[in-house]
């Protein structure tokens, strides 16, 4: 997909943008670490390894192309993933976002019948875990998953319809 077309650097800002485009998006560094031998990045590792470093150091983060959510692979977290893909058993009444109940970050949603969040990604404390009650249990996971794995939470909420927000306290 051409840089103009992808969105995956769009909540950065500054320099952060800047090196997020070139890497994630004009050079297409990220391509090195998929499992297809047909993709290639359009840069050298030398390239990609400079501009990653220069994130790094902006951000104190990974780079927003490369971080993944370890509760979308349905052999880790079936629920959570047939969630996200919108094929889940359960139906999501509402979609809450912290800070809430303890919770100092991140998204999680809930049907009314089972009073229990059924998929999430939250943080507490600096600590993220992300699973479906009915899943495993909850799986630790870097800060940065935990964030990927909340906007994923809140991408489906809203293609099923419901918009997150601040849950009750």
């Amino acid at each position: 997909m051409p840089p103009s077309l992808e969105t995956v650097c769009d909540t950065e800002t500054g320099a952060a943008f800047g090196w997020c485009n070139a890497y994630c998006e004009a050079m297409d560094c990220e391509l090195a670490n998929d499992s297809d031998p047909l993709t290639e990045p359009h840069a050298s590792a030398n390239a990609c390894d400079k501009v990653r470093t220069k994130f790094q150091q902006s951000t104190g983060r990974d780079m927003p192309c490369e971080v993944s959510c370890p509760c979308s692979d349905p052999e880790i977290a079936s629920y959570f993933a047939s969630f996200i893909a919108g094929t889940s058993e359960f139906t999501a009444d509402a979609c809450y976002t912290a800070p809430t109940s303890g919770i100092t970050d991140g998204a999680f949603v809930v049907n009314f019948e089972i009073e229990v969040p059924f998929a999430f990604s939250v943080g507490v404390d600096g600590q993220w875990i992300c699973g479906l009650t009915s899943d495993i249990d909850a799986l630790p996971i870097t800060p940065e998953q935990g964030m990927y794995c909340a906007e994923l939470i809140e991408q489906a909420a809203s293609e099923q319809g419901l918009i997150c927000g601040p849950g009750p306290v």
